[in-house]
């Protein structure tokens, strides 16, 4: 795994398959890049790597990212948002 970004912002790898740590808040986060799905969309796992926890997918789409995030209530799923708006979902998590 490569170090923990220090930024606070979110950088997607596309490396397949190579996990990196992101830091989000106080959160460290786990991304993984899965491919292509059956689409043609990138998309992203994101693990709390304290637990292991699933925290969501993230699916880069032609007008943002759709991002399905694991909630105590269910799945909440955020359609055609900006990485900005990702970040504060996690950050809020």
């Amino acid at each position: 795994m490569s170090q923990v970004q220090q930024s606070g912002e979110v950088t997607l790898s596309t490396r397949a398959m190579v996990p990196s740590m992101q830091r989000v808040g106080n959160r460290e986060i786990e991304v993984t890049f899965l491919g292509n799905n059956t689409h043609g969309q990138p998309t992203w796992v994101l693990w709390n790597p304290n637990e292991p926890y699933l925290i969501g997918m993230l699916i880069q789409g032609k007008l943002g990212f759709d991002f399905e995030q694991r909630t105590d209530s269910g799945v909440m799923l955020h359609e055609n948002i900006s990485l900005q708006r990702v970040q504060r979902a996690l950050a809020g998590y």
